[in-house]
C-alpha cells in the first residue's frame, strides 16, 4: 500500500540501496525525524529539508520568508516527534551578485525562527550556483524512553490536529491566482512544545508538510486504519475560508493540496483524551477533533450532504501525475470536486 504513493515509491527504492544503522529505531516513511537510539532512555532525532521549488516557483519570494521556512519545516519534523531542538546546521547555495540585502533578509528570517523555537545555527556550507537553495539539517534530543513515530494507532482512537488547516493551501492558490488579489498572513509555526507533550499520550504523530489528506494518506497506510473525518468547516483557518469565498474554491480541497501548514496530526487512545485535553488546556493549547480511526482501510468525510469515500492515492499522487502543471492540478482538483457533488 505505501509504495502505491509516487513519493513513497522513489523514497523505497532510494532507501533500499543504503544498509540502515542498528542504533534506529524507526523503519523507512515510520517517522517525520530519523531517531536513533543513544543510550538506554536517550534518543537523537535527526532530519533535513530544502527549500528549492518554492524558491523557483516564487511561492517563497519573500527572503525573510525563506529564511523562517528553512528553519521551521525542519523544526516541525523534529516536533512531531516530541524531541527537544540542539540545533540545525544549515547549507546555501547562493547566486552570484545576489543582493546583499536578500542574503540579509534571509539570515534575518532565519535568526527570528531560531529565536522562536529557542534553538541555533550550529554550522553549515555556503556554496555558489545557478539557483538560491536551501537546506537545513536539525537535531534533537529525546529523553526518557518515550519514542513518538507515525505508527500505533488503534480503530476508535481520536484523530487531532494540533491547529486550523488550509492556511497553505490557501497562501498557495492566492499566489498562483495572477492577481494575488488578497493578503495572506503565512507564517506557520513549528509545534515543538505541543509534540513534547504528545509524547506522553499520543500513539502516533506527523506533520501536515504535505497538506492534511496526504498526511492522513500516509497514516492510514502505515497503520492498516481508515478514517472517518468530522465536518471540517470548523477545523479551516479563517484564512482558508476568506480565499474559499473570494475565489468560488470548495473549502475541502484545502485540506487535499500538497502545501500545508505544519500543524500536528496525531492519535490519541479513548481511555487517555480526557487527561491529554487537560494536560493541554494548561499550556493554553486546544487540539481540534479531526477524525475516528477505523478497520476499513478507507477515508471518509462529509460532504455535500452525504457522506464521500476520497481516493486519496489519487489526491497523492496527482501532482505527478500532471507533471507539476499548477493550472493543470486545479482543475484536476475542481473536477474531482464535481464528481463528488
Amino acid at each position: 500500500m505505501l509504495n502505491d504513493i509516487v513519493e513513497n515509491n522513489l523514497i523505497s527504492r532510494i532507501a533500499s540501496c543504503y544498509k540502515r544503522s542498528p542504533l534506529q529505531v524507526n523503519k523507512i516513511h515510520e517517522s517525520d525525524s530519523e531517531i536513533i537510539k543513544i543510550s538506554k532512555d536517550i534518543y537523537l532525532a535527526i532530519t533535513t529539508d530544502s527549500i528549492s521549488e518554492e524558491i523557483e516557483t516564487k511561492l517563497y519570494d519573500d527572503p525573510w520568508l525563506i529564511g523562517w521556512m528553512i528553519v521551521t519545516v525542519n523544526m516541525s519534523d523534529i516536533a512531531a516527534v516530541g524531541a527537544k531542538p540542539l540545533g540545525l546546521v544549515i547549507s546555501q547555495i547562493i547566486p552570484d551578485k545576489t543582493d546583499e540585502v536578500l542574503i540579509k533578509r534571509i539570515s534575518e528570517g532565519i535568526s527570528d525562527a531560531c529565536e522562536e523555537y529557542k534553538t541555533y545555527v550550529l554550522g553549515g556550507d555556503l556554496n555558489s550556483g545557478n539557483q538560491l537553495i536551501l537546506t537545513g539539517t536539525a537535531t534533537g534530543i529525546i529523553e526518557n524512553g518515550n519514542v513518538l513515530t507515525r505508527c500505533g494507532i488503534k480503530e476508535g482512537d481520536t484523530l487531532f490536529l494540533s491547529g486550523k488547516a488550509g492556511l497553505g493551501n490557501a497562501y498557495a492558490l492566492n499566489k498562483f491566482s495572477g492577481a494575488q488579489a488578497l493578503t495572506i498572513n503565512y507564517k506557520p509555526k513549528a509545534r515543538i512544545k505541543e509534540g513534547s507533550l504528545l509524547r506522553g499520550y499520543a500513539t502516533a504523530c506527523m506533520d501536515t508538510s504535505d497538506g492534511v489528506i496526504s498526511t492522513i494518506d500516509q497514516l492510514s497506510r502505515i497503520n492498516n486504519s481508515g478514517f472517518a473525518l468530522n465536518e471540517i468547516e470548523s477545523l479551516l483557518d479563517p484564512e482558508a475560508l476568506k480565499v474559499s469565498e473570494y475565489y468560488n474554491f470548495p473549502l475541502w480541497l484545502f485540506l487535499a493540496g500538497q502545501h500545508g501548514e505544519f500543524e500536528l496530526i496525531f492519535s490519541i487512545p479513548k481511555e487517555k483524551t480526557g487527561e491529554f485535553k487537560q494536560k493541554a488546556e494548561e499550556i493554553n493549547w486546544f487540539p481540534l477533533e479531526l477524525a475516528t480511526a477505523t478497520n476499513t482501510n478507507i477515508i471518509t468525510l462529509p460532504l455535500y450532504n452525504k457522506t464521500a469515500e476520497l481516493d486519496t492515492c489519487y489526491i497523492r499522487n496527482l501532482f505527478n501525475l500532471v507533471n507539476g502543471d499548477k493550472s493543470l492540478y486545479i482543475e484536476k482538483l475542481l473536477q474531482l470536486d464535481r464528481q463528488l457533488r
